[in-house]
């Protein structure tokens, strides 16, 4: 049976659109000969139709890209879902530009705790991929340590949609693959083409459900299928709903609550039979889960969105949801449980809230990444857990079961 993985979601799984203050600029001057990606209008000549193709890292259905420079590499996460660019204070000290402004701007940011945390706007010089150059970008400078810690590897920033607004940019899932050009560039678009509406600086789409319009998010920085806000919709379910674990988004932590609909789900003419949704009241968005299966385009100069899927399916399967139970704040030398599915396994088992894991399956915790424990869960079984308890461990096991069939 293929189980559909569902572990952990991201701790910036919804919007940061949404809770972040706006950074008004105008216009300046940009240098020409290059890819105008530039993150704040801009008066140039005449343009590059260049197009630059970038390695695509996906983790835990995430887009991690990665470029060179001074003293690099550096990774960033591409969000459409957020409206804002963060960058690490390690990043900043390099490419801020000067001279450097003695009194900041403060914006002020939710943390994956739900804690409004004030953050420095800061102007960079530029962020480079090859010859693709963002000039002038605005940027909030966040600590991303507690998404590196998530994520098992070193994370620098988050792309998010606006740095675009001058570009056209496509993330090929299936080919693994990031590729930035101009808005000048005239490679057809190919697949189901949308009208895409960009309303707080992240882009929208209508799709359908049944009958029924959905107007959704084309969320990038979220690892879920469809977040569904289940508000003034009569839904029909395949598998009722089911509580999870705790999820830990910028809104705060909140529980997951996953069914199966009863009716599909269409994007253009790609059909989705009784997709798999959660249903705890986000935002209804469409995050990596869904994506993966799709070359997705963003083309800014005709406010359109293209999904196509190289294997020509137009009929894309949500297979069942398995779950270990268990939901994780990490650090490099233990994962802290911040959350035990009812009636599942693990709460069985003994295992609370606040339990420190030292050890999975007798490995140090530090040796898992996100990925690797997706794929751990994803085979099924049971998993071996190391508690620390004073100076001394304990073990407890616990099965992977089936959230939703």
């Amino acid at each position: 049976m293929n189980l559909r993985r569902n572990v952990c979601r991201s701790l910036f799984g919804s919007a940061l659109a949404l809770l972040l203050t706006s950074c008004q600029t105008g216009p300046q001057t940009g240098s020409t000969g290059t890819i105008e990606l530039a993150a704040m209008p801009v008066i140039a000549g005449p343009i590059a139709k260049t197009r630059v193709e970038l390695p695509m890292q996906l983790v835990g259905g995430l887009v991690v890209v990665e470029t060179q420079g001074e003293d690099g590499p550096w990774r960033f996460l591409i969000d459409s879902g957020a409206s804002r660019t963060l960058v690490s204070p390690e990043f900043a000290i390099r490419y801020v530009s000067r001279p450097v402004d003695p009194n900041p701007p403060k914006v002020w940011l939710r943390d994956a705790t739900g804690r409004a945390v004030p953050v420095e706007s800061v102007m960079l010089d530029r962020i480079d991929f090859g010859p693709a150059n963002f000039q002038n970008v605005r940027a909030l400078v966040y600590d991303c340590s507690e998404l590196s810690d998530h994520l098992g590897m070193q994370i620098d920033g988050v792309l998010g949609f606006t740095l675009f607004g001058n570009a056209k940019l496509t993330l090929d899932y299936p080919g693994r693959k990031v590729v930035m050009s101009s808005l000048q560039d005239d490679t057809p678009l190919r697949g189901s083409i949308l009208p895409v509406t960009v309303h707080n600086d992240v882009p929208y789409v209508q799709l359908s459900l049944g009958s029924r319009s959905l107007v959704t998010l084309i969320d990038t920085g979220s690892d879920g299928a469809l977040n569904l806000d289940p508000a003034g919709l009569d839904l029909e379910f395949a598998s009722p709903p089911r509580s999870g674990t705790l999820i830990g988004t910028l809104h705060g932590n909140h529980r997951q609550i996953v069914a199966r609909l009863d009716k599909s789900l269409s994007i253009g003419g790609y059909q989705l039979p009784q997709p798999i949704a959660d249903l705890s009241g986000q935002l209804t968005s469409l995050g990596g889960d869904v994506l993966k299966h799709f070359e997705v385009t963003f083309d800014q100069s005709t406010n359109q969105v293209a999904f196509y899927c190289p294997s020509e399916n137009m009929v894309i399967p949500s297979p069942p949801v398995v779950s270990a139970g268990l939901s994780f704040i990490k650090a490099r030398a233990y994962w802290r449980i911040n959350g035990v599915a009812p009636e599942s396994p693990a709460e069985a088992a003994g295992f609370r809230v606040g339990d420190l894991v030292s050890r999975i399956n007798g490995e140090p915790v530090e040796t898992w990444d996100l990925e690797r424990f997706r794929q751990l869960v994803d085979a099924g079984g049971t998993i071996q857990y190391s508690l620390i308890k004073g100076r001394d461990e304990e073990t407890l096991a616990a099965a992977t079961y089936v959230l939703v069939p």
